[in-house]
């Protein structure tokens, strides 16, 4: 799963994050005073791709499911706000029905689950999958 084109997603639909969605990659090298300083920031990675057994004769037409997940960081709740979740909803609203490209079917939501959670930061893992053919 090419990962540029959900980055450019996020940073034009995605107020809240304010230009701030990045490469998996690039969490690696943040010091935590760095992300305390802007949150909420997202990191987007590819997770796995899964194909379905050959669907034809003569030729190869498989089913490939494409999964990739995004992480999210940002303060944790308060009795006013909650910025995980307005993050959240965000990100599922740019992304739930949005088609990568003309091969691939509309983006679905396939969960999430919190990954960590501090005085200052709350860590998010969402997963979300698209499908595309291989055929040749």
């Amino acid at each position: 799963m090419r990962i540029i084109p959900v980055i450019d997603r996020l940073k034009t639909a995605c107020a809240l994050l304010n230009g701030r969605a990045e490469p998996a990659q690039s969490l690696s090298a943040l010091t935590d005073d760095e992300v305390r300083s802007g949150l909420p920031i997202a990191f987007i990675y590819s997770e796995k791709e899964a194909a379905s057994p050959n669907e034809m004769l003569g030729i190869t037409s498989q089913r490939v499911a494409k999964r990739f997940c995004i992480i999210t960081a940002a303060q944790p709740s308060t009795a006013i706000a909650e910025p995980i979740e307005a993050s959240r909803d965000q990100i599922k609203t740019a992304l739930i029905g949005w088609c990568p490209d003309a091969n691939h079917d509309p983006v679905e939501f396939v969960g999430g689950e919190i990954i960590d959670i501090s005085t200052s930061v709350v860590w998010w893992k969402d997963t979300f999958e698209t499908f595309t053919y291989n055929r040749g």
